[in-house]
């Protein structure tokens, strides 16, 4: 009797992790909710946030009260790589928009596909940030203040050491990381973003 209940348990445990956690052949169907994080707690997890039920998004997102319109010359986002992002905000000072993505999150292709091809997300980025692309299972080491951040291993999962520090050790994706003009980090948004949520959710680090 208590092998049987011992075996259900862990099919059980088993099934839910299937259920919280996406794969690679996930694929976006909608938009997902917004979630901003504050300060870690130092532990680290791993999440897809690739339904609109994502256990941990908060429910009372903010939405845009009405649609942002950017102007601009800009025809696509220039991706850097982060090294490039921090020395030209060595000759010219803007905010750092910081893109964690992986090959295998649905999500992160869906926005790729359409939010960030929205000219006024495009002008609006171009105008105040210097946008960088960083997937962190890179087995490249990254360069930053003196420090070379590489690849460990955390939870099972090899993430980049400075990715792991910059998501408060909490990944999930899509993620996005934003650092101010003296590249402290001022926030985390998660989940999905519609082009509108994402320009709502830059303005209020910007302005």
């Amino acid at each position: 009797m208590k092998k049987g209940i011992l075996k259900y348990g862990i099919v059980l445990a088993v099934f839910s992790l299937m259920l919280s956690c996406g794969n690679g052949a996930e694929v976006a169907e909608g938009p997902a909710p917004v979630e901003e994080e504050g300060s870690g707690d130092g532990s680290v997890t791993m999440e897809t946030f690739g339904t609109a039920e994502s256990p941990d998004v908060r429910k009372d997102t903010e939405q845009a009260p009405e649609e942002i319109k950017v102007e601009g010359d800009a025809v696509a986002i220039e991706w850097l790589d982060f090294e490039t992002a921090i020395d030209r905000n060595k000759v010219e000072k803007k905010f750092i928009f910081i893109d964690m993505y992986t090959d295998w999150c649905g999500w992160c292709k869906k926005m790729d596909a359409s939010t960030f091809k929205d000219p006024s997300v495009i002008n609006y980025i171009d105008q105040n940030f210097y946008a960088v692309k960083l997937n962190p299972e890179t087995e490249t080491a990254i360069a930053y203040k003196e420090v070379l951040y590489e690849q460990k291993v955390y939870g099972g999962k090899k993430m980049n050491e400075l990715a792991v520090n910059l998501m408060e050790s909490k990944i999930g994706f899509p993620a996005f990381v934003i650092l101010n003009k003296r590249e402290v980090k001022r926030g985390v948004i998660r989940g999905y973003q519609a082009s509108n949520q994402l320009l709502f959710a830059l303005k209020r680090y910007v302005e």
